[in-house]
């Protein structure tokens, strides 16, 4: 059986893997062949991708998690 805290850690997972995934889904259409973007825009927007896909292994608490800075391109005005 879970602790409580245990259970608070594993809800704070969960969330931080639902805002991840959502501003994975947010870039998705980044990786299309006919994006606006040019090569090197497209690097910083994969560096962005493979940085969210990492969170959860790059950190060993919820409460740690730094997330990555949207590149610029991707960044509404």
């Amino acid at each position: 059986m879970m602790t409580e805290h245990e259970l608070f850690t594993a809800k704070q997972w969960l969330e931080i893997k639902n805002t991840r995934n959502s501003l994975l889904r947010e870039t998705d259409w980044t990786q299309v062949n006919d994006h606006p973007f040019s090569e090197q825009e497209s690097l910083l927007i994969k560096d962005y991708r493979a940085a969210l896909r990492n969170i959860p292994q790059d950190f060993m608490s919820p409460d740690e998690v730094v997330w990555p800075k949207k590149p610029g391109v991707l960044v509404e005005s």
